[in-house]
């Protein structure tokens, strides 16, 4: 009933020819009384096929020729009609504003407010809205915010409580790292070791071989020595017996002229 009262309201201030009002005194008001809504505003929501339904049904009220519960359901199809779409939305947020203005739009000149059912009708109204607000959307996002926050201080709780564990989980890290290092060193030393042993070994078979190809070289060099040794023997001693048997002859040629100087003329 109240929506039904506001929309009356709204709908005589709006209709010109109901309220007898000029266009441009009631714009004048509007601009001077309200800093909620201006002119133009008010133009389009006086525009709004439901909003002319809903005026022509209140002046017919008022004269005695329409129902209440008529213009009940021309609210009610008003106002469902606003929240349809964006545009009609904005149009209803005018008309809220419109609504809000309705004590600076009082008729009687000279008067801040207009001391009728206006005033609680407001008061009741805007009390509605910051209900259905708390209800549809100041609860739901500060118990959203509520939660994300517990959710947040568990996580932080939790970060606090796993110090002690990571620091272990640190430690055995740490152990096992130094145990891997000297494992690591132990090994390194232990193929030293045994590389070192590897290369003595190879290194004593190698000295042994060449040694023993040394001796064996040097007993061949001792046999060819020898060898050389007989055969120059052997020519010595074939040089010598030539050389001795040339000068036997030759001391026999000495030895009978004669026979020198036939040598020399054969020669």
């Amino acid at each position: 009933m109240a929506s039904v009262v506001a929309a009356t309201g709204v709908a005589a201030r709006l209709s010109t020819p109901v309220s007898g009002v000029a266009a441009t005194g009631q714009a004048t008001s509007c601009s001077s009384r309200s800093s909620f809504i201006t002119g133009r505003r008010i133009a389009a929501v006086a525009g709004l096929p439901c909003v002319e339904r809903v005026a022509r049904l209140t002046v017919e009220a008022k004269q005695g020729n329409a129902s209440v519960s008529s213009l009940e359901e021309s609210v009610s199809r008003a106002f469902s009609t606003l929240t349809k779409s964006s545009v009609a939305r904005n149009a209803a947020i005018v008309a809220t504003n419109v609504l809000l203005a309705l004590p600076a739009l009082a008729e009687e000149k000279g008067k801040i407010f207009d001391f009728n059912l206006t005033l609680p009708i407001i008061v009741i109204e805007f009390l509605s809205l910051m209900v259905a607000l708390d209800t549809i959307w100041f609860k739901p996002v500060a118990e959203v915010m509520d939660k994300r926050d517990e959710e947040i201080r568990n996580k932080l709780l939790g970060v606090r409580d796993n110090s002690g564990e990571i620091k272990k989980l640190q430690q055995e890290a740490e152990a096992i790292i130094k145990a891997a290092r000297a494992e690591t060193t132990a090994a390194l030393n232990q193929t030293k070791k045994e590389t070192a042993a590897a290369l003595e070994v190879k290194l004593q078979e190698s000295k042994a071989r060449i040694e023993a190809e040394l001796a064996e070289s040097l007993e061949n060099l001792e046999e060819q020595k020898e060898e050389t040794l007989r055969g120059l023997d052997k020519q010595v001693q074939a040089l010598s017996e030539e050389i001795i048997r040339k000068k036997s002859k030759l001391s026999t040629i000495l030895a009978r002229p004669a026979i020198l100087v036939k040598y020399v003329k054969a020669k």
